[in-house]
């Protein structure tokens, strides 16, 4: 708050900066709602059934913290290679290469070794979405290609490969396009009975420490954001501006292949097409919601997760299409920009 003297009196000028966010967020769900009733659907009550769905019961408030694991940790991945303003969209591919890490190591003889099978899983699951990201990374470096076409294309190149994989070399017996289940020392342990909970969500978290130390503890994390924030004045202080890139993009598709890993060894006990229902994508607008801080970035992320896991149970319920969900999420990221750019409008001071 600042204080505004007028006539000897002092006055207030009220900070709305913190309640923007929320403002944005209650305005997306009140267009939500009058999309809701154009369908012939109730709001209110559609939305009671989104919060019962997300938050009703042990297994519902499970399930949004299973989805809160992938996010968050994806989100993470985007909001490193963003800090240093690398646009690394391409999480989704990362992710799923992370997940045919953890399958193949899941899959071999060290799979079947209890304690230790897990661990090799996981950073099986990094090193192979860390690989993977290291394509666009190699090409700005040394070609100079933007990186958002690059990643964004690897996307699709992903997807099709795991997709020929799952029907090929990779395809368990039977007609469905499933791989064959990993070991069961290789599956992640679970926190709650009956749930699909594991602990991907401590490693999740685990990961949002170890972002922020290494962000704003480390000379590495240091360099990162210096070439993030000015690449010409970190060049002309000595900076290895091309390691810092190839260094931000192999954490960034490490931990999106993390994320994929756990979705292997935590939920499905295998590879299928479709393991994620583009949680690479979402955790762009989580990135950029939770104006890449993990702190943020864990907010945003369970937000998010309670959005998609009330919209499946409304779908159950009633029969609303989960597409809703993506709508809402778009609708916050619109509004949030809108109030960001309505924070940052200062209008000009008339001349006297």
């Amino acid at each position: 708050m600042t204080s505004l003297p007028i006539q000897g009196i002092s006055i207030r000028k009220i900070n709305f900066r913190p309640m923007v966010p929320f403002l944005s967020g209650g305005l997306a769900f009140l267009v939500g709602g009058i999309i809701l009733s154009a369908a012939g659907v109730d709001p209110i009550y559609a939305y009671q059934i989104m919060i019962k769905g997300a938050f009703g019961s042990v297994r519902a408030l499970a399930d949004t913290l299973v989805k809160t694991t992938s996010l968050l940790i994806l989100g993470l991945a985007v909001s490193v290679a963003f800090k240093c303003k690398i646009w690394n969209i391409g999480a989704e591919g990362q992710l799923y290469f992370g997940a045919l890490g953890g399958l193949l190591a899941g899959l071999s003889f060290i799979g079947a070794i209890p304690i230790l099978a897990p661990v090799v899983v996981i950073i099986a699951g990094f090193a192979f979405g860390s690989l993977f990201s290291m394509v666009p990374a190699v090409l700005k470096v040394k070609l100079g290609v933007n990186e958002v076409i690059v990643t964004v294309l690897l996307n699709f190149v992903a997807l099709l490969f795991i997709s020929y994989l799952l029907h090929g070399p990779l395809k368990a017996p039977g007609f469905l396009s499933y791989s064959p289940d990993i070991h069961p020392e290789s599956e992640l342990p679970i926190l709650l009975p009956n749930t699909r909970l594991s602990i991907g969500i401590l490693i999740a978290g685990a990961s949002a420490i170890g972002v922020y130390l290494l962000m704003s503890k480390t000379k590495i994390g240091f360099e990162m954001r210096s070439v993030g924030a000015n690449i010409k004045a970190a060049r002309y202080v000595g900076m290895n501006v091309s390691k810092s890139i190839l260094v931000t993009m192999g954490i960034s598709g490490g931990l999106a292949g993390i994320g994929g890993a756990i979705l292997v060894a935590g939920e499905q006990h295998r590879l299928i097409e479709g393991i994620s229902p583009g949680y690479g994508f979402i955790a762009v607008i989580v990135a950029l919601l939770g104006k890449q801080n993990p702190v943020g970035v864990t907010i945003v992320a369970f937000f998010f997760s309670a959005l998609l896991a009330g919209s499946e149970f409304m779908y159950r319920t009633l029969g609303v299409p989960v597409a809703l969900a993506q709508t809402l999420q778009a609708l916050v990221l619109v509004f949030v920009l809108i109030g960001e750019l309505f924070l940052r409008w200062e209008p000009k001071r008339r001349k006297i």
